[in-house]
């Protein structure tokens, strides 16, 4: 829910400077609606491409009962890049379905060079909750996030991005201490962007003087910052919007950090009621969340002994 809602603050100031949220909007503390030079709009509250694929591979991790199945989340990702969604999904993500459309294969070959941005990220949001639950297996966590990554990209820059969120929302979800989370993952890393990003965090560089722009080390490490440093959900989905630059992908990761530390509690109920797509989101949330217990071994379901 707080992936949700952090996207959708954030969804009709994407790509925007901070001085011109400012000037049009004061500050963002609401829903708006996307207003389009050709007089389209899209109503406030809804969310974009980050929640959406995200919650792709929240269904297909549920319907195959805890596995992780690249082809199957794929094909979700192809059904809805071929409607209305696709005003949202980025062109990388786009040329990479469209050339699996054929074969219906979805793993991307490594590529040193390929692109790497936030929104891609975001897909390790639901790695890091399911990986909450029951004993911790880091390299399967990797594994995990390195799959649901080269569905579109095969960079190692976009790999390890999505590997620190899961480990980000993971350790709050955990209830690891806030002033931990960066370090922590940026170990967890090892080395490059986003693990020199994340230190930079954890040695408390203020979160005005880091890069607000779309690649994936910048977004991650400005949405672990405002989760951070906040007393509540609000205030951290608040402050990674109003930052501008990739508002939707940080205010995503952000929300999804701060909805992981303080829970469904930690949400005022007017943020909810707001949000598009809050029904979905309700309804997905308990069977994803049975079947990441199954996974772990802490559900027995007697039907399979019959």
């Amino acid at each position: 829910m707080g992936m949700a809602i952090g996207d959708a603050l954030g969804m009709p100031v994407a790509g925007w400077s901070a001085e011109r949220i400012r000037e049009r909007y004061g500050r963002i503390e609401s829903y708006f609606p996307k207003v389009y030079s050709d007089g389209g709009e899209i109503k406030a509250g809804e969310f974009t491409d980050e929640s959406e694929l995200a919650l792709c591979v929240i269904e297909s991790f549920t319907v195959n009962d805890g596995e992780l199945d690249p082809d199957n989340i794929g094909t979700r990702f192809l059904y809805l890049a071929r409607g209305e969604a696709r005003r949202w999904i980025q062109p990388d993500t786009l040329r990479a379905l469209q050339a699996a459309e054929d074969s219906l294969a979805f793993v991307q070959a490594i590529d040193e060079d390929g692109p790497a941005t936030g929104d891609v990220a975001a897909r390790g949001i639901p790695i890091g909750l399911f990986h909450a639950v029951g004993a911790f297996d880091p390299e399967r966590l990797r594994a995990d996030a390195e799959l649901v990554t080269r569905v579109t990209h095969g960079s190692p820059a976009a790999i390890a991005a999505t590997t620190a969120v899961a480990h980000l929302v993971r350790s709050a979800a955990r209830s690891e201490a806030p002033d931990r989370w960066a370090s922590a993952a940026a170990t967890f890393l090892g080395a490059g962007d986003t693990a020199d990003a994340l230190r930079a965090v954890a040695e408390g560089m203020p979160l005005n003087e880091m890069r607000s722009g779309e690649q994936a080390a910048d977004v991650v490490a400005t949405a672990t910052a405002a989760a951070a440093g906040a007393e509540s959900l609000p205030a951290a989905v608040f402050e990674a919007v109003n930052l501008g630059g990739a508002s939707d992908s940080r205010g995503a990761i952000s929300g999804a950090i701060a909805g992981a530390r303080w829970g469904i509690s930690g949400i005022p109920q007017s943020v909810i009621d707001g949000l598009e797509g809050r029904i979905y989101i309700s309804l997905a949330v308990p069977w994803f969340y049975r079947t990441a217990l199954r996974r772990a071994g802490l559900v027995v379901d007697l039907r399979s002994e019959r």
